[in-house]
């Protein structure tokens, strides 16, 4: 009976209960030891009721995976069917008789209907004969060769009338379990917008390779191709552009400023349009019309940059030429009437609006017919080209010389003084020099020819902004030259007249004062608080002796102007120190300093420092009791040089005093940095000391600085004990001016001096 157990147990070995069932069957085993009075009988019922049930368990286990694998393909077919209908691919699926057994949505759709409305048809059902009978080759091709081809297939597009898709269609053959082809699956892509791309993509790399230059960059501006009209241009290889950057085909013709405005336009506007001037690999320069386009992404933000250029050297040589013919004499190549008038309006509106002064010289050669009747015509346009080129030489660059014709040339000259009696005198200045270049002689052919000229000189204020009447008065000033002898000059203001006639006639006779011994040194006192004379300042005055006593307002800017300042002063610096050696003489005025002007040109000059030396050695005169009074339009130059020279100069013991302090440059920066001993009050702000507050400040201002600067201050121009006693309330306590004394000779200045000892019989007489 134990056997039994066992058979069951081996009986149900293969059902999912086994291990249950084999522990019943263990069970039995013990339950046939435990009763020995059943028969076989009840045994055999009990293992067929056992067997029925294992069965039946069995069945039920079965139907319950069977339905979750029947659940599980339902869902990866409905996902592989999502996958399809979703793969952006048309997929289908056709037999051995080319009838469709499967098609994804949109294979459905481009096929005109439902999946279920195409299964089963062909493509003559769905396209017709025509359409058909390519599809069936390519088909049967695939049935044929078994193996995977790639066709093109063109297909109209739903809801398009006319319009057509190109497809990229991949088909492969289908195999049943005994390697026999049962059907193909065909797969295709909408390939249109890349087709219609590659179309564009060859179009636009014939336009590329166009006689126009092209360029692409990426955003940084580095060149990533350029076509073979660029290299052409540019003298560079093809390739040797490429990585280089954008700024290296820019010519140094245009500054910064002109390739900023550049790129600000592109970023701006997306593009710029205009002329620039290229540079070749060879270092030439050519004028090209450029084009510079930003490519956007989608995002918006810069992907590359596109240039055309085109070279327009021809174009612009023959503007030039007509720009020649119409703005330039064709014999000297100067402005002509034209460009003149042009120039003039130009000139008269900035002068406006600057207030700059102006002037228009009208040159006319003198005697010019007699040459061409005795020489002949072509001796005569030779004569007018070096006139010309002479007359160029005369001028500056910001100047214009022009040709009106004939003999008849004008030189407009701009950015003169805003003062008109200065500016006459800059116009007179050129025209001399016109009338000197003229002057000299001329080599026409194999003769030396000699002429000269009339010149009439009218400032821009004298024709209220008009080019005509400018033209004409200076017309009218130049035969006013011609009526006085020619070879001279006349301007149209009788008033500018006289005083340049003047001027003229004072700067001959001071080229001839100094040897002529005209300059004589006056001297005004310098007191301190309590009434004691401290010092005094040499002030020049010329004795002419026909003008009688000229003051220096009326001639140190000539001496500048014409470099005599640097001899004139030369002059009063030794004059000064020899005064100052004489009062050393005497104990009574042993203790007085001496102020000599010297002007920047003077003090600028290569040999100011050794001639001063020279000067002190030679009339004992001491260094320490000598102040130069220097103004601050030294430092308008090179500062620095200033200030060694002066550092320089001070080792030697020579001190300093600032000159109208407050008038000029007064840059702090410099004046801690300037080795001075003394700041001196502009008489400007001591005239109205007492009723202008702004003065008074000003002043107690100076004395406040002084005093941070641990420099001694003092006041010019003190004529009455009011400005004195408030120039003391703010802490000046030395003075000059009137109140203590005009400039005088020196015994008269030690004299009047208030609170002055008497003049000791020392004192150099003047």
């Amino acid at each position: 009976m134990r056997k039994a157990g066992r058979w069951i147990a081996a009986v149900c070995a293969g059902s999912v209960l086994a291990p249950a069932l084999r522990a019943r069957a263990q069970d039995l085993d013990l339950a046939l030891e435990l009763h020995p009075e059943l028969t076989w009988l009840h045994w055999g019922l009990i293992l067929l009721g056992l067997f029925c049930l294992v069965l039946l368990l069995n069945i039920l286990v079965l139907r319950r995976k069977v339905a979750e694998r029947t659940r599980h393909l339902a869902s990866s077919e409905q996902k592989l069917a999502a996958i399809l209908d979703n793969a952006g691919a048309l997929v289908y699926i056709k037999d051995l008789d080319l009838r469709y057994q499967y098609a994804n949505r949109q294979s459905a759709q481009r096929l005109g209907g439902a999946p279920s409305e195409v299964i089963g048809k062909t493509d003559t059902d769905l396209f017709g004969p025509e359409v058909a009978s390519a599809r069936e080759r390519s088909d049967r091709e695939v049935f044929a060769r078994c193996e995977r081809i790639e066709v093109e297939e063109s297909a109209a597009l739903p809801g398009e009338a006319g319009a057509l898709a190109t497809y990229l269609t991949v088909k492969v053959p289908l195999f049943d379990g005994q390697g026999a082809v049962m059907g193909l699956c065909g797969y295709s892509t909408n390939v249109t917008a890349l087709r219609l791309a590659d179309e564009a993509l060859r179009l636009t790399a014939t336009i590329f390779e166009s006689q126009e230059g092209m360029l692409v960059t990426d955003p940084e501006r580095r060149i990533l191709k350029a076509n073979r009209a660029v290299h052409r241009m540019t003298g560079y290889p093809e390739g040797e552009l490429l990585g280089m950057e954008f700024t290296r085909l820019q010519s140094g013709r245009s500054d910064a400023a002109f390739y900023q405005d550049v790129w600000e336009a592109v970023a701006a506007t997306g593009q710029w349009a205009g002329e620039m001037w290229v540079q070749r690999k060879s270092g030439e320069n050519y004028p090209a019309w450029v084009n510079i386009a930003a490519v956007h992404a989608p995002a918006g933000e810069i992907t590359h940059y596109v240039s055309t250029q085109m070279d327009i050297s021809e174009r612009k040589a023959a503007e030039e030429e007509i720009r020649t013919l119409a703005y330039y004499d064709a014999l000297t190549g100067l402005p002509n009437r034209r460009l003149m008038s042009d120039r003039l309006q130009r000139s008269l509106a900035n002068s406006a609006r600057s207030g700059m002064g102006g002037a228009l010289l009208v040159v006319d050669l003198d005697n010019f017919k007699d040459l061409n009747d005795t020489l002949g015509h072509e001796i005569g346009d030779e004569l007018l080209r070096q006139v010309g080129e002479r007359l160029e030489q005369c001028t500056r660059r910001s100047d214009t010389v022009a040709r009106l014709g004939g003999d008849e040339f004008v030189l407009l000259l701009e950015g003169l003084n805003s003062d008109p009696r200065k500016a006459a005198t800059e116009a007179q200045r050129v025209a001399d020099t016109v009338l000197h270049m003229l002057g000299q002689t001329f080599t026409l052919g194999e003769r030396a020819y000699h002429t000269s000229c009339s010149i009439g000189v009218v400032l821009y204020t004298d024709a209220a902004n008009s080019p005509e009447e400018l033209l004409k008065r200076g017309d009218l000033a130049m035969y006013e030259a011609k009526a006085q002898g020619r070879n001279t000059l006349r301007f149209f203001d009788p008033r500018i007249q006289l005083a340049v006639t003047q001027r003229t006639a004072l700067e001959a006779d001071l080229r001839h004062a100094l040897t002529r011994q005209q300059f004589v040194l006056h001297y005004q006192a310098q007191m301190e608080a309590g009434g004691r004379l401290v010092g005094a300042e040499a002030l020049v005055r010329w004795e002419h002796p026909a003008r009688g006593r000229v003051y220096p307002n009326e001639f140190i800017g000539i001496a500048e102007a014409t470099g005599l300042i640097v001899p004139l002063g030369a002059w009063i610096l030794r004059t000064a120190c020899g005064q100052l050696a004489a009062w050393a003489q005497d104990a009574r005025t042993a203790h007085l300093t001496l102020a000599v002007n010297v002007s920047a040109q003077q003090f600028r000059h290569a040999q100011f420092v050794a001639e001063l030396l020279d000067v002190l050695r030679e009339t004992g005169a001491d260094p320490a009791r000598l102040k130069l009074e220097l103004t601050e339009s030294l430092l308008l130059g090179d500062a620095e040089v200033a200030i060694a020279r002066m550092i320089e100069v001070r080792a030697h013991g020579v001190r300093f005093s600032l000159d109208d302090f407050g008038t000029g440059y007064s840059s702090l920066s410099y004046l801690r940095r300037l080795p001075l001993d003394q700041l001196k009050i502009d008489q400007s702000f001591v005239r109205d000391l007492i009723t202008n507050a702004n003065d008074a400040a000003i002043a107690r201002t100076i004395v406040a600085l002084a005093r941070s600067l641990d420099l001694a201050v003092i006041a010019e121009g003190v004529e009455t004990e009011e400005q004195r006693a408030m120039l003391e309330r703010f802490g000046c306590r030395l003075w000059q001016g009137y109140l203590f004394g005009r400039p005088a000779p020196a015994e008269q200045m030690l004299r009047e001096a208030r609170g002055a000892v008497a003049a000791p019989s020392l004192l150099l007489n003047e």
